[in-house]
């Protein structure tokens, strides 16, 4: 399958040729095949945001918000039922970079194992289209100081 022309992507002098109903139905078809394209939505994790083991995020960014809460960055805790606390490892990498420190999402690791699975941000996400290149970085380990 070859990947389509995108009008951002024609030489000038094919553009100039097009008449403005060719650039108006070239602009619907892109738009429809990018509404329909395969893709991952990974939804960055917020403060509240629940593990698979139970765990529930406490998140730092405090300056950083959707729908009023924190948004959670690798290296923060999560904390469980029993007082175990384990840190997120891993997050968005260069997706999503928040005063330096890579915003975690629904997909993100934890130091024991687990894995954030729900967060109360259903708004704000990263979606990777099937196919490309994830972000630098993304969901894989990182260090676990952030400040």
């Amino acid at each position: 399958m070859t990947k389509p022309k995108f009008l951002h992507e024609l030489p000038i002098e094919q553009l100039k040729q097009m008449s403005q109903e060719d650039i108006k139905q070239t602009i619907k078809a892109e738009q429809l095949y990018f509404r329909h394209r395969p893709k991952k939505i990974y939804y960055l994790a917020v403060n509240g945001a629940k593990t698979k083991n139970g765990g529930l995020v406490k998140a730092s960014a405090l300056q950083s918000r959707i729908g009023g809460l924190p948004i959670a960055l690798v290296g923060d805790d999560v904390i469980y039922a029993d007082g175990t606390i384990s840190k997120i490892i891993s997050g968005a990498g260069k997706g999503c970079l928040i005063n330096g420190h890579s915003a975690a999402l629904v997909g993100s690791s934890l130091e024991n194992g687990d894995e954030i699975v729900d967060s109360p941000n259903i708004s704000v996400a990263i979606n990777i289209f099937i196919g490309d290149k994830t972000p630098e970085g993304f969901l894989c380990q990182e260090g676990v100081n952030h400040g």
